[in-house]
């Protein structure tokens, strides 16, 4: 058996004097039994719960792409993505989005039922048409049109994985942002508290505290009934 690191020991101790005290007029085999019973019991059901690392997820930018025409310098276009920053811990990571990626991926976490309906946010609207729009406000960064769609998107974006913060384990969402390191390094995490709790649990049973001997009862003539 492993040595017993000191502040282990000073743990197990103030839990066997609780324990201890609470147990202190035990007089019988059967009551020791029950303080050893019970101490394992709550070695295995007072450990903290496996917690995972949340991800965060936000729109952090737009930026203007240029899809190159049939001819080089002719027929180009330019579209607008969206940044979108996922954060797990220390990892990061940011990909590119159109605004008809994204609504598709609501539709079909709708149509795969991967989501509530009722719960679900609503996809922000398309707005094609404003009383300020004009032909290039769709593909200029720095007009209100892309600057509201961003914040549009962001706040649906938190509002999904906020309702619904498993979706993160979805494979389409791990494949449609790219998060497969954040699932590989949640499945460590998990694995690396379940194998430290079942460690505490075996010690803490390992550990084989000797039961409580009965207080020998007394007659009335002095004589020590054992």
């Amino acid at each position: 058996m492993a040595a017993w690191q000191p502040e282990e020991m000073n743990s197990l101790y103030c839990h066997v004097m609780a324990h201890a005290e609470k147990f202190a007029d035990v007089t019988c085999d059967g009551g020791a039994e029950a303080f050893n019973r019970e101490l394992l019991q709550d070695a295995a059901n007072n450990d903290e719960e496996v917690v995972e690392t949340p991800i965060s997820i936000e729109v952090i930018d737009a930026v203007a792409k240029k899809e190159p025409g049939f001819v080089a310098g002719f027929g180009d276009k330019v579209h607008v993505e969206f940044v979108v920053a996922l954060k797990r811990g220390s990892q990061l990571k940011t990909v590119g989005k159109r605004y008809s990626e994204l609504e598709e991926f609501h539709a079909v976490l709708l149509s795969h039922n991967l989501v509530d309906r009722l719960q679900a946010p609503p996809f922000p609207e398309k707005q094609t048409f404003r009383d300020s729009w004009y032909k290039f406000d769709a593909t200029d960064v720095n007009s209100d049109f892309v600057r509201n769609r961003r914040v549009a998107l962001d706040q649906y974006l938190r509002n999904l994985f906020g309702t619904f913060p498993t979706l993160f384990h979805e494979p389409c969402a791990i494949a449609f942002f790219g998060i497969e390191e954040f699932e590989f390094e949640a499945a460590k995490e998990v694995s690396q508290q379940t194998a430290a709790r079942a460690e505490r649990v075996r010690k803490a049973q390992e550990a084989n505290i000797a039961p409580i001997e009965p207080v020998p009862q007394q007659k009335e003539e002095g004589v020590v009934d054992v």
